[in-house]
């Protein structure tokens, strides 16, 4: 009588070096790169160069503002996000479409629903974000993209719309 090995031997094998291998991989983190601080201008448009690849999302930290009156809330102005997507062919620079936002207790978004556009559609809404209280300094905003892309830089445009409010004049970029 020659040896038999017991029956589904190879698949229990293959089936426990699966599990193994997928608990190994589950548990590892994402590298935090701090890209530093970086100034708003509070007059004209911001363009902040991060050229940074295999992003999944951005956390901003507010640092300091520009106070034009105590008794007044903070707002960003609009936040646009540029740079090219991992799985193209041609490396244009487009706007980076948003898939989530999660901003801290003392913040809240004007418009969340038109700036995370489901469909494929290219006219979005910037990211503008205004604070709940007076003080917003060291609230966070983190946005979270549909696929890891490269970021080549965020704009933030100038309005006039909300000149009541305190604009933010430092940040600290993070990135996942």
């Amino acid at each position: 009588m020659s040896y038999k090995p017991p029956r589904y031997l190879y698949f229990y094998l293959l089936f426990s070096i699966f599990f193994i291998t997928l608990f190994i991989f589950a548990s590892v983190e994402t590298i935090e790169r701090n890209l530093g601080q970086f100034n708003i201008s509070k007059s004209s448009n911001t363009k902040i160069d991060l050229n940074i690849k295999n992003v999944s999302s951005l956390e901003i930290q507010i640092n300091e503002i520009y106070i034009t009156n105590s008794q007044s809330l903070c707002k960003t102005e609009q936040i646009y996000i540029f740079g090219t997507l991992r799985n193209r062919i041609n490396n244009d620079i487009v706007r980076i479409r948003v898939e989530d936002i999660e901003v801290s207790n003392g913040l809240k978004m004007i418009s969340k629903s038109t700036t995370i556009e489901p469909t494929r559609n290219y006219v979005q809404s910037p990211v503008v974000i205004v604070s709940k209280n007076f003080d917003c300094i060291d609230e966070v905003l983190t946005i979270e993209f549909e696929e890891k892309v490269n970021v080549k830089y965020l704009l933030i445009k100038k309005t006039d719309k909300y000149k009541s409010y305190n604009k933010i004049k430092t940040i600290n970029i993070k990135a996942y």
